[in-house]
């Protein structure tokens, strides 16, 4: 239950130089007094209960650094709750999840900005928190990321669509900066955005109409020093596979050559991958597919690259069956053959690459066997966590559509509004509120499913019937009855309008009745299967009540620590969060410091953004922060997929993200004006052969005798693949490293001896 209580009470801090004051007092005067004189302090120590509408307040005396490590120990009686930090009025930690009933412990580093002092309020939401204890300590040496907003400013303007899996980086145009290719899910067309160097952006639809749309990916198939275009094309929820659809660049004249070369098996289109599966020197094609209803052949594709510009269909028996949607491509044992780590919606599996269209599954040797058995995982990238020099996998885990589309719903205090995600599947689902005035419904959603025979609204005792519309980018294809689909958006029901409740509710549809006393009762039936999912919100609501367990979005994410002959599950000793619902992550050394870190896309509630997670390696274990500044607060959808690379060259990483649903594109620069030096290399095609670089591995040795490496690639995948061809190391304090080298998926390399860092490095 989500009650308001209209309770109120007063924490005040009394602090001087070396010391932190804290009483607590409610209305009856001094609850508790403690005095501390350690730098580093407590904040709590007595027992506090967060609601809806109750916060917690300290005044905290900031000194040394501004940045800060705060952690909390809580407990909780619902399955889930989320908990945010204020300082002076301002987010500093945003929505952090307590993903379990039970006693648990959290930590987060924020930036104060300045010394001083500083007004802290803890606030919870979701569910009733008792805090046991709050710690503070400074944390000294490192460099937090801040980003800003640069979509506007660089003519990154993109409608509010639906996404699928983040975009694709790479040089399309081949002037020496990265062009992105936009995924937008069944309202906008593939959009090629050109880089035109001077800080700004082109956009344009690679085609028109507004297709089913999933995945792309961009590779040079046939060597001509261009990259090309693949992308996913759905298939109307398996009821008409098409195909994918491959973009011949020529000079940026872009040919659909797809029947030409030879890609023409109907498929439920969701993750194209470039990959040289026999080591010939070309990019083969593994298509990755969606299950296909009645279908008994392979669900993945794979096609050999001729040589010729044409490709022909291979069997891969043990794979081609496998119920997975999106894969990771990646070299987890560095033997020069890339690898197929699977996911989504089957259990995790790990493919080694033998090198002449055949893989080993070597899933029971390598991974842990609980962490085998995981299903939905949303995205994965490839890290080096720990710079040893072996390949270490983070594993972003969540809900996907389908799944939140059950038993969901969020209430917001502050808006008084509540949001409801459920299936559309036979089945009957109550709450009960109360409001004190009218109450307003809106954005309706029912995601089609062949069904068309309305869902109306049955108000009070006596079912007047009437309608909404719902939010559908494909409403004029008579999916509604017509009285429907004139129907306004939004609705107004005062009590008089809905008095009593109906004994009988057994047609389909929303029933809404008003008890008296400012009680109301809702009910949302569906007497067969109707609705992939049923949406709505509530505004003007005090409290919601139900008797049902909500869906629990939080999933534990996984870090897997290569070790040589096998993967450990780290994720408790590494610090990554304990719970969340996750999309998509990405990895970056973000402040140059030498560590590879990681920026984790959060789904957030079902109708309101939430600032996502930045992991920040310190060699040792993540620090998590919220207020990175990659976050715009008005931003209407979800944290989707994103990638890292140097918009600018200015040897800073930054981000191009998708917001999910109803958000937009947001291109991110990084502002880390305090970060460590660093060095890049942009690989071109290999001397020799003219191998394009995708795959290719870049390794440096430093002054000091590290090794790092990274390979040419994406920075994380879902359903799409980059070629990201300037690699970057952070070098720290560094000033020159000793030597690099090159190594193309051929076996070429290519040397270099002592180079200074902040500099760019060519292969050609």
């Amino acid at each position: 239950m989500f009650k308001i209580k209209l309770l109120t009470y007063f924490f005040i801090g009394i602090s001087s130089i070396g010391s932190i004051g804290l009483s607590g007092c409610t209305n009856n005067g001094v609850k508790n007094s403690s005095q501390f004189a350690n730098k580093n302090a407590t904040l709590l120590t007595t027992p506090v209960v967060l609601t809806n509408d109750v916060h917690h307040s300290v005044t905290y005396q900031s000194l040394g650094s501004s940045t800060k490590r705060i952690s909390i120990t809580a407990t909780i009686d619902k399955n889930y709750a989320n908990l945010s930090i204020y300082a002076d009025g301002k987010v500093i930690a945003d929505n952090l999840d307590l993903p379990k009933k039970g006693k648990q412990t959290i930590n987060v580093l924020v930036d104060l900005a300045s010394s001083g002092t500083k007004e802290l309020v803890f606030k919870g939401r979701s569910a009733e928190i008792t805090l046991h204890n709050i710690t503070i300590e400074d944390v000294e040496g490192i460099q937090l990321p801040t980003f800003i907003d640069n979509s506007k400013a660089a003519n990154l303007d993109t409608e509010s669509t639906y996404k699928y899996g983040g975009p694709s980086i790479g040089d399309i145009d081949n002037d020496g900066d990265y062009d992105f290719v936009l995924n937008n899910h069944n309202k906008v067309p593939t959009q090629l955005v050109t880089n035109l160097g001077n800080g700004q952006l082109s956009i344009k639809r690679l085609f028109n109409g507004a297709p089913d749309l999933h995945g792309s990916a961009l590779g040079d198939y046939d060597l001509d020093g261009d990259l090309d275009i693949i992308l996913a094309h759905g298939g109307a929820n398996g009821t008409s596979p098409s195909s994918y659809t491959l973009f011949k660049n020529t000079d940026m004249t872009f040919e659909n050559v797809s029947g030409k070369v030879g890609i023409q098996t109907p498929a439920r289109g969701r993750a194209p991958r470039w990959i040289d599966l026999d080591l010939d020197g070309d990019l083969d094609l593994a298509l990755f597919n969606a299950k296909t209803p009645n279908y008994d052949g392979p669900q993945t594709l794979f096609l050999d690259n001729q040589g010729n510009g044409t490709f022909e269909e291979v069997r891969i028996a043990d794979i081609e069956k496998l119920n997975v949607e999106k894969p990771l491509v990646v070299d987890f044992d560095r033997d020069g053959k890339d690898d197929l780590l699977l996911y989504y919606p089957d259990k995790l599996s790990l493919w080694k690459n033998n090198g002449d269209f055949t893989f080993t599954n070597v899933s029971k040797k390598w991974l842990p066997s609980q962490i085998a058995q995981l299903e939905n995982i949303n995205g994965a990238t490839d890290v080096d966590v720990n710079n040893d020099g072996l390949v270490d996998l983070y594993l972003a885990n969540g809900r996907s559509h389908y799944s939140i589309s059950n038993k969901s719903l969020d209430f917001s205090p502050n808006s008084k509004k509540l949001d409801v995600n459920d299936n559309g599947e036979k089945g009957v689902t109550q709450i009960e509120f109360t409001a004190d005035g009218n109450i307003h419904l809106a954005d309706v959603k029912l995601v089609f499913r062949q069904y068309r025979d309305g869902f109306p609204i049955f108000l009070g005792k006596d079912k007047q019937q009437t309608y909404i519309q719902p939010l559908d980018f494909n409403r004029n294809d008579n999916r509604y009855p017509a009285e429907q689909e004139n129907a306004p958006f939004e609705l107004d029901f005062a009590p008089d309008q809905a008095q009593g409740w109906p004994e009988q509710r057994a047609e389909s549809g929303l029933y809404i009745g008003y008890l008296g006393d400012k009680k109301w009762k809702a009910e949302w039936v569906r007497n067969k299967t109707i609705y992939w999912g049923v949406e709505f919100s509530l505004t003007g609501l005090n409290n919601v009540d139900y008797d049902w367990p909500a869906n629990n979005r939080n999933i534990q994410d996984v870090l897997l620590i290569n070790k040589g002959t096998h993967f450990e599950d780290a994720g408790q000793e590494w610090n990554i969060p304990k719970g969340g619902n996750h999309w998509g992550v990405s990895r970056a050394d973000f402040n140059n410091d030498g560590w590879q870190d990681l920026f984790v896309h959060r789904y957030g509630y079902l109708r309101e953004r939430i600032a996502d997670l930045l992991l920040l390696n310190t060699g040792k274990g993540f620090e998590i922060v919220t207020s990175h500044g990659a976050f715009d607060p008005a931003d209407t959808g979800h944290g989707d997929m994103g990638q890292a690379f140097d918009f600018n060259n200015d040897g800073l990483l930054d981000m191009l993200n998708g917001s999910e649903s109803t958000g937009k594109w947001y291109l991110y620069l990084n502002q880390a004006n305090k970060a460590g030096n660093y060095i890049q290399f942009h690989v071109g095609y290999s001397p020799k052969q003219g191998i394009d670089p995708l795959s290719a591995e870049v390794t440096i040795e430093t002054i000091d005798g590290k090794t790092f490496f990274q390979t040419v690639g994406s920075t994380g995948e879902v359903h799409s693949q980059s070629v990201i061809n300037t690699v970057h190391f952070g070098l720290a304090q560094r000033n020159k490293i000793k030597s690099a080298k090159i190594v193309w998926r051929n076996g070429e390399e290519k040397s270099f001896g002592s180079l200074k860092a902040n500099a760019l490095y060519k292969s050609e």
